[in-house]
C-alpha cells in the first residue's frame, strides 16, 4: 500500500508541476489552474496547495532545494504585486497570465486562506529571508477586519466580496457576500486571527464562538455537521492541522469531529448499495467534483436539506482526503479505485470522479483543489511534512493559544 500511496503523491506533484504558469517573463509566475480543461484560469485556492507542494517536493527530492526557493520567491512575488486583490483577499479566480482578477469572479476568504495555508508552510519551512519577507508582507496586509461584523447578536465574518453586481454570487447587489455563520472549512481563519497581534484575546475568541455548531446523528455516529454535510469541508482544515490531539473550551476535538463524519458517510454507502451501484464495497464520500452535468456539490445526512443529495458519483478525492481520519476504511478504498484502469492516468493519478449509475463514466477533468487534497492527506499519513512545518509556524502556535485550544495526549 504505501507504493501506491507515493504513486499518489508523486502524481499529483506531476499535476503541480505541469500546470502552474513557470514563464519567468509573466506577471502570473506561480500560479496554478484550477482544473486540466481550462489552461487561462488559475485559482488563488490552487495556488496554495501548489506552495504547499513545494516543501513535499524538497522531502522527497522531486526538485532541487535551488528550483523551489526560487519558484516559491517568484510565486509571492505574483502574489504581493501582481494579483488583483481587495483589502488583501484574492479573488477566487484569476487569469494565469496576468495576474488580474478572472472575469467577475468573487473576492474570497477561504480561497486567500488556502493560499495563505500554502505561504504559512513554506515561510516555517524554508526559513529564506526572502521568502520571509514575501510572506509577512502578503499575509500582514489582509485586512480581516473590514469582513467583521454583528449578526444576531453573534461576531462573524463574511464569507466574500463582489464590486460588481453582476459577479460572481452577488446575486444583483455588490458588497459584502454570505456569512461565517455555521462550521465550514474555515477553522484555519479563526487561527489567523487570533495569532495576528492586531486582534485582542476577547476579540478572536468572540470570532470563534460566533458560528452555530450544528449537532446530528447517523446510525451510531454523532458529530457537529457543516449545514450541507459534504466531506471536503471536514477534511480541508487537516490537511494543514494536525489537530488529533487538540481540544477547544468546549472540549470539541476537530479531528476526532471528522472522523465520526467520516465513519457515517461510511455507512450511509454502505447502507445504501443497493441504491447507488457505483458505491460499492469500500467505496463512500459524498462531496464536490465533476460530474456529467458539469460541477456539482453532494450532500449526505444529517444535513439542513433532510435528505440525501447524489447522482451516486464517487470521487477518489474523497476517499483518499481520509486517510489520515480513518485509515482503514480509507486504504481498502484506495485499493479498490486502483482496480478500475481508465480512472488512473500514468502521469497526474487519478481522474476527478466516475458513475457507474446508468453507464459507465469517468471525468475527463482533474481539478486542482481535489489534487491538492489527495496529496496534503497522503503526506499527512506518510510523513506530515506539510503539517509538521505549519503547526509550528509562530502565527498558528500562537492562534492556537489564544483560542485556547489545549493540546492532550491521548
Amino acid at each position: 500500500m504505501k507504493k501506491k500511496l507515493l504513486e499518489i503523491q508523486e502524481t499529483s506533484f506531476n499535476f503541480f508541476n505541469d500546470f502552474t504558469n513557470l514563464d519567468k517573463r509573466s506577471k502570473g509566475y506561480g500560479l496554478t489552474v484550477d482544473h486540466l480543461k481550462n489552461s487561462t484560469r488559475a485559482s488563488i485556492a490552487s495556488t496554495g496547495f501548489t506552495l504547499s507542494n513545494y516543501v513535499i517536493a524538497d522531502c522527497y527530492n522531486y526538485l532541487s532545494r535551488d528550483e523551489i526557493i526560487k519558484r516559491v520567491i517568484g510565486t509571492l512575488k505574483t502574489l504581493y504585486y501582481h494579483t488583483e486583490h481587495y483589502e488583501g483577499f484574492f479573488s477566487h479566480f484569476i487569469e494565469i497570465n496576468t495576474g488580474k482578477r478572472y472575469k467577475k469572479s468573487e473576492f474570497s476568504t477561504i480561497d486567500t486562506a488556502l493560499a495563505i495555508n500554502g505561504i504559512l508552510t513554506c515561510q516555517n519551512y524554508f526559513k529564506d529571508s526572502t521568502i520571509t519577507k514575501y510572506a509577512d508582507l502578503i499575509v500582514k496586509r489582509i485586512n480581516w477586519r473590514k469582513l467583521i461584523h454583528q449578526r444576531d447578536g453573534k461576531t462573524m465574518l463574511y464569507m466574500a466580496y463582489n464590486d460588481d453586481p453582476t459577479g460572481d454570487y452577488a446575486n444583483g447587489k455588490s458588497g459584502f457576500i454570505h456569512h461565517w455563520s455555521m462550521f465550514a472549512e474555515q477553522l484555519m481563519i479563526y487561527l489567523f486571527i487570533a495569532g495576528d497581534s492586531r486582534f485582542s484575546k476577547e476579540e478572536s475568541q468572540s470570532l470563534y464562538e460566533g458560528f452555530e455548531r450544528l449537532v446530528g446523528t447517523y446510525r451510531d455516529y454523532q458529530f457537529i455537521y457543516t449545514p450541507g454535510n459534504t466531506l471536503f469541508v471536514y477534511q480541508y482544515p487537516l490537511m494543514w492541522l494536525d489537530l488529533k490531539d487538540y481540544y477547544d473550551k468546549d472540549e470539541i476535538n476537530w479531528y476526532e469531529n471528522a472522523k465520526q463524519a467520516t465513519l457515517s458517510q461510511y455507512q450511509w454507502a454502505v447502507n445504501d448499495q443497493s441504491t447507488y451501484r457505483s458505491f460499492k464495497k469500500h467505496f463512500f464520500g459524498l462531496t464536490a467534483s465533476h460530474t456529467q452535468d458539469g460541477y456539482q456539490v453532494f450532500h449526505s445526512i444529517p444535513n439542513v436539506f433532510n435528505k440525501v443529495i447524489t447522482d451516486g458519483t464517487v470521487v477518489p478525492s474523497a476517499i483518499i482526503g481520509s486517510l489520515p481520519i480513518t485509515p482503514n476504511i480509507a486504504k481498502k478504498g484506495i485499493k479498490e479505485l486502483f482496480k478500475i484502469k481508465e480512472l488512473w492516468h500514468e502521469k497526474y493519478g487519478f481522474y476527478d470522479a466516475f458513475n457507474f449509475e446508468k453507464k459507465t463514466w469517468i471525468s475527463d477533468r482533474i481539478y486542482a483543489i481535489n489534487k491538492g487534497l489527495e496529496m496534503l492527506m497522503v503526506n499527512a499519513y506518510l510523513t506530515q511534512d506539510v503539517q509538521k512545518s505549519y503547526m509550528s509556524h509562530p502565527l498558528i502556535v500562537k492562534g492556537l493559544k489564544t483560542l485556547e485550544w489545549k493540546e492532550r495526549k491521548k
